[in-house]
């Protein structure tokens, strides 16, 4: 009972604040381990120890939890201290293990002399060469009674908050002088060269600290975060004790330097890389309405079928207020770009752009590059413009008002959540984010589902009187609108989920999905109000207009064409299907100038014929025609493609190009080029809903000194 009450008072000490000023550094006589050479706990001027929750380190003054082991001494000796604690690893080597036969003849002789050692150790405390290491040594401890002690003031505070938290094992019996069983330093790999000790736990610690640099990028958490007590708690919870680096040397150290080595290794990469790739730039906005461009490429690897992506740089976008010149401005930093990351303007497919900034899209256009509009930056701008007009906007405010009063009443969201089951709902009723348009028609759809039980909901808000019941409930009218918004997005619902069951996202799924949109989803179909065919109407010309180019419909045409899965294309008339045949058709020709000694699918290697007497007596009569010509050559390899079955439409056509490049050794580097661009600036993984919304919210709370460094590591690393 004394030790539960005992227990009972320290945890209420812990949990709150006490200062100690103190005047010494005392290590007590039982404490044998050598680290206790550069540490001591605080003391008064008499030498009484004030609290061994804490220790304080001689040479730095740093504070450290005592958790009844020696891990934090020598982990803080190993990051601040290296110097002192190779010198302490040089005068105290780790003792031999004794044989059993040598363990037997001393277990004999310390028999024989037990009595004898038991009167001494009555009479006095034993000292260890360890103890007598801290006297007259540059530590500063002298001997005085039963302690070491130094001469050192300063203030100590004590609270919950721990940089090292204490064992959670740790009992009261803790508290008191422990003999520190484990006292010698062990060493990995002997060598008379102490730079190449190894200490113990050395990797340990590093693996900690890798850890949790790999928690901060791939959830893209805040470097301060290891700073807060809660994480602290957490990490001491599941290791204890350990060292958690510190915010500084997260952002200054550990992180950078994670980022100079990757992108070293990819601009190497990039150097000696032959192929094409395409180019992505992601708009996004920070917490603080502040723009960023993420710059990202793509590219295949020949010997791997799939797309691979990596982040190249994240910049502030500067506006006209700022008075910068924004064309020279975006001029310089594309030049520096390419030039950083060795990339040549011709290799660049195309870009595919999801940003408003017009005057970085007049310097890409000035240098001739084809900007292509991304898929889900179209969508949503053509929502986020349909959600503005007159009639859609005062209902998205309702609905908003409406479900924010239901949220935060506890009866009323109560109420809800009892009734929903009756009607079969399977997704959650939320309030929408108005950067993500399909946050928005979830709402709506979610919504409407639910119209029936509204009245009810609301008859649980005490507060309402029925005039104001009926003001936030919606209209007939009003129901037709939201179901009239839902049934025009809901084939843009349709797309978005098209590309996130796709692997690679690839532009050749653009062109069909275009075609699909605008000459049937986006249809008027009978039934459809007055303003659902605007609303439809609206859509499809707005989409339509984003994919005019006929640069644009060129490339995206040949991507289609050349991915095996749409090869026939069979949403275009005969002209266009001609149009895109010549042009592939000429491409190959290039190619084959190119590369010439690419050994055809169908040559064989021949053995030197010898000469016939017919050929002898007649060769100068018959007129022998010579080999296929490169237009030959190249049309033949594009109907091999052809006649080639079309892949199936859950099939990945860069697996397809994997295994039929033997048939096609010199059309699979055109394939390489069109099928090496995303239809999209965002990645497969990160199109469904959950986690488009999870990295929204968390990329939007970067700060803007360490966006670039931690969207960099969190693709890269994952790549």
């Amino acid at each position: 009972m004394a030790e539960t009450s005992v227990q009972n008072m320290l945890s209420r000490l812990m949990e709150e604040k006490h200062t100690f000023t103190y005047k010494k550094l005392v290590v007590p006589m039982s404490m044998r381990s050598p680290y206790w050479k550069y540490y001591g706990f605080p003391a008064t001027e008499d030498g009484d120890i004030l609290t061994k929750v804490k220790i304080v380190c001689v040479l730095c003054k740093a504070q450290l939890a005592y958790n009844k082991n020696t891990s934090n001494l020598r982990m803080h000796l190993q990051n601040r201290h290296a110097k002192e604690l190779m010198e302490l690893v040089a005068e105290h080597p780790p003792e031999t293990r004794p044989s059993p036969k040598s363990q037997q003849q001393a277990a004999q002789a310390e028999h024989e002399i037990a009595s004898i050692r038991h009167a001494a150790n009555s009479k006095a405390a034993k000292r260890t060469k360890y103890h007598k290491s801290l006297e007259n040594t540059d530590s500063g401890f002298t001997k005085h009674g039963n302690v070491y002690f130094t001469q050192a003031d300063g203030s100590i505070e004590i609270d919950g908050d721990l940089q090292f938290m204490s064992d959670p094992n740790i009992t009261i019996s803790n508290f008191a002088e422990d003999e520190e069983a484990s006292s010698t330093i062990q060493i990995l790999g002997a060598s008379g060269n102490n730079s190449n000790v190894v200490l113990e736990q050395v990797e340990e610690s590093k693996n900690i600290s890798d850890a949790i640099a790999e928690f901060l990028i791939l959830d893209l958490q805040h470097p301060d975060v290891v700073e807060g007590r809660g994480f602290q708690r957490l990490i001491a919870t599941l290791k204890s004790p350990c060292e958690i680096p510190s915010r500084g040397r997260l952002i200054e150290e550990i992180l950078p330097s994670m980022q100079c080595h990757i992108k070293e290794t990819e601009q190497t990469f990039l150097q000696m890389f032959s192929g094409d790739y395409g180019v992505t730039i992601e708009e996004w906005v920070s917490n603080n309405d502040e723009v960023f461009l993420t710059f990202s490429i793509h590219y295949q690897h020949k010997t791997e079928p799939q797309l691979e992506s990596r982040v190249m740089s994240t910049v502030h976008c500067p506006n006209a207020s700022t008075g910068v010149d924004l064309h020279n401005y975006w001029t310089v930093f594309i030049d520096a770009l390419f030039t950083e990351w060795h990339m040549s303007a011709n290799k660049v497919t195309a870009i595919i752009i999801a940003t408003s900034c017009t005057e970085l899209i007049q310097v890409l256009a000035g240098k001739n590059f084809t900007l292509i509009p991304c898929l889900m930056y179209s969508l949503q701008e053509c929502a986020t413009y349909l959600f503005s007009f007159p009639e859609v906007s005062p209902i998205l405010n309702k609905a908003r008002a409406l479900l924010g009063l239901v949220f935060r009443h506890p009866t009323a969201l109560a109420s809800l959540r009892m009734q929903e089951p009756e009607l079969q709902v399977d997704e959650v009723l939320a309030t929408d984010l108005q950067a993500i348009w399909m946050t928005t028609y979830q709402m709506l759809e979610q919504l409407s589902l639910r119209r029936a039980i509204f009245p009810s909901v609301l008859e649980n808000v005490a507060e309402l009187s029925a005039e104001q019941r009926l003001q936030l409930l919606f209209t007939d009218d009003e129901w037709n609108i939201v179901d009239d918004v839902v049934a025009a997005l809901g084939p843009f619902k349709v797309a978005v989920l098209t590309l996130s069951e796709e692997r690679f996202p690839l532009l050749s799924l653009l062109e069909p999905l275009l075609w699909q949109l605008c000459s049937s989803h986006l249809q008027t179909k009978d039934g459809d109000s007055v303003l659902a065919v605007k609303f439809k109407e609206i859509l499809r010309d707005n989409l339509a207009a984003k994919y005019v180019n006929e640069d644009v419909r060129t490339l995206l045409r040949t991507s289609t064409m050349l991915d095996p899965r749409f090869k026939t294309l069979g949403y275009a008339d005969d002209d266009v299907k001609e149009e895109v045949y010549e042009r592939i058709l000429k491409s190959l020709e290039d190619i084959f100038e190119q590369f010439p000694s690419i050994p055809d699918s169908t040559s064989t290697p021949s053995k030197k014929q010898r000469l016939s007497g017919m050929a002898l007596l007649l060769g100068g009569v018959c007129e022998i025609k010579g080999g296929a010509g490169v237009s030959e050559k190249a049309k033949l390899e594009l109907e091999q493609f052809k006649s080639e079955t079309s892949a199936p439409l859950d099939a990945c056509p860069l697996q397809w190009w994997q295994h039929g490049a033997a048939k096609c050794p010199r059309l699979v580097h055109l394939a390489r080029r069109y099928l090496s661009l995303p239809a999209s600036v965002v990645p497969g993984h990160r199109i469904p809903l959950p986690h488009a919304l999870t990295f929204h919210e968390r990329r939007k709370m970067l700060p803007p000194d360490q966006a670039d460094t931690m969207l960099f590591l969190n693709v890269n690393c994952q790549s």
